[in-house]
């Protein structure tokens, strides 16, 4: 009864309108601390599922015993693609609420009276639209219709509901307006999954709060980190708030002296780092002597201002595939790291060129503080970048050889194995191609 009295709790326009404020909390700092995501998951029970806890403490100590006591809760990667795939703050706010099947409830019913509505045009084409637009949660709507049945007592009605107020002040209308139809599909959609999701997942693996101290600087790069954006783009985003990532959680950018040691800057600057290691694999790979990456600059670009780097693998016997740009390449390997980017980044060709154009500051960086240097081609040919020789020889000497030996194995196999799996994908690809032409 105690769960059940709390989830009809949430129906009231107060209640609901708290828990809103914390989820909005929640999406401009990337976490929450515990104490108030309890307020959020008494209410929504399925988001325990769907948030990503950050240990109180370490997470095993010396027994082996498991630490079970959360500081925070953060952003996961489908509550961000949930973002991704609605058009704004207010939809993603209300798809988390929807995760409540008490507010859900009147969602559906609203839902199901469109589709009645729209199998009674003569257009056959508006309802099969608007189930479209439903996608998967059109499973759901069914549902309700068949409870209901098809008495005109029973029929779905198009009414505000209880948190009507609530919608308008996120949306600018509440959903049982005409206007709002589109909105309320891609809600219920959202919600679809995110619940699909949370009946079958675990609660997901604690991690530990980031540690700047540069001791453990690798282990800040685990599975379920939100690593933010570069600062370059988050003036892009037009928020009625700025956005400012727990730097205790999440992998943020922080300033530092210019006079800063390598390792610190490392340890404050997580973009840095990453491009330093591809580098550094880079140049291991290159001593092989077995094929190796390549960063290339397309003819006509400033080395110090690239609009775009292009990512290619070189085989044994010299031949070269391209892999695509440095923003696709690091976006790939960053998922098989199951680190997603914060707060928002599809896999478009718009993003993708953001992403570029946000990386070209940071690559002046890199060759300003000699970690990368940049070779000049011959006529016609692109130019590419390696790294510096004196990083390298730095890479191992005290005090990075342990960072980049040991410490840091498991990113630069994952570096590496992207890259040669990538190679070896294309290369069987354009083999069908030619057969097949």
């Amino acid at each position: 009864m105690g769960s059940l009295a709390q989830a009809r709790s949430l129906l009231s326009h107060e209640a609901a309108q708290g828990c809103c404020q914390l989820l909005s909390q929640l999406w401009f700092s990337g976490g929450l601390a515990a104490s108030k995501t309890a307020v959020l998951l008494a209410a929504i029970p399925a988001l325990k599922k769907l948030l990503q806890p950050i240990a109180a403490g370490a997470v095993g100590d010396i027994a082996g015993d498991v630490n079970e006591k959360n500081s925070a809760y953060c952003l996961s990667e489908p509550l961000l693609n949930a973002y991704n795939e609605l058009s704004q703050l207010g939809e993603w706010q209300l798809a988390q609420l929807g995760l409540n099947p008490e507010v859900r409830a009147h969602w559906l019913n609203l839902a199901a009276a469109r589709c009645r509505e729209a199998g009674a045009m003569s257009d056959p084409q508006v309802l099969v639209k608007l189930i479209q637009q439903l996608g998967n949660a059109s499973e759901w709507v069914f549902t309700q219709l068949e409870s209901i049945g098809v008495t005109t007592e029973a029929a779905p009605q198009i009414a505000a509901g209880p948190l009507a107020q609530l919608e308008r002040d996120l949306l600018g209308h509440s959903l049982n307006d005409n206007a709002a139809i589109p909105a309320l599909c891609r809600i219920l959609r959202a919600c679809f999954k995110l619940h699909a999701l949370s009946e079958q997942n675990e609660t997901l693996t604690p991690i530990q709060p980031v540690d700047t101290s540069a001791k453990q600087l690798a282990n800040n790069w685990c599975h379920g980190r939100l690593l933010a954006l570069p600062d370059a783009l988050f003036s892009e985003y037009n928020f009625n708030q700025p956005i400012n990532p727990n730097a205790d959680w999440l992998l943020v950018s922080r300033p530092v002296n210019d006079e800063a040691k390598l390792i610190e800057r490392f340890a404050h600057q997580p973009w840095w780092f990453l491009l330093s290691l591809l580098s550094f694999v880079q140049d291991a790979w290159a001593a092989e002597q077995r094929g190796g990456l390549l960063l290339t600059l397309p003819a006509g670009q400033n080395a110090f201002s690239p609009s775009q780097v292009n990512v290619a693998v070189q085989g044994i016997d010299g031949d070269e595939v391209g892999l695509g740009s440095l923003a696709e390449f690091l976006v790939q390997l960053l998922s098989e790291l199951n680190i997603a980017l914060y707060p928002a980044l599809t896999d478009s060709a718009e993003d993708m060129q953001h992403l570029n154009r946000a990386l070209s500051p940071l690559i002046a960086e890199l060759l300003a503080k000699k970690i990368w240097q940049f070779l000049e081609a011959g006529r016609g040919e692109p130019g590419h970048y390696r790294i510096h020789p004196e990083f390298s020889d730095a890479c191992y000497s005290l005090p990075l050889a342990p960072l980049f030996g040991y410490k840091s194995q498991y990113l630069q196999q994952a570096i590496k194995l992207l890259a040669q799996t990538n190679y070896a994908n294309k290369k069987r690809t354009s083999a069908a191609n030619r057969i097949h032409s």
